[in-house]
């Protein structure tokens, strides 16, 4: 799927089981999908102007500011990448 006019396609990273601390959560759904980081699929060319995201990238976004899509089968978001906070 191309991207246009700044928006990059992303899908959810796959939920931890266990925190950095090595604590064991019996609930994975415990953890907010607010925090939840996201694995960019794809870029529109003014994003590959800005050269700050690649397709490969972990990054922590809005995910309320994303629309959601199915490729593929697959869940996942489009969003604009001014709504992404910080690249892992």
């Amino acid at each position: 799927m191309k991207m246009l006019q700044g928006n990059v396609l992303v899908t959810e990273v796959e939920k931890e089981t266990t925190t950095a601390g090595g604590i064991i959560l019996t609930d994975p759904g415990q953890l907010d999908k607010a925090t939840q980081p996201g694995l960019v699929l794809s870029i529109s060319p003014e994003v590959q102007e800005v050269g700050t995201i690649q397709p490969g990238d972990q990054v922590y976004l809005t995910w309320d500011q994303a629309q959601p899509v199915n490729v593929d089968g697959k869940k996942a978001a489009i969003i604009h990448y001014k709504h992404i906070k910080a690249v892992l």
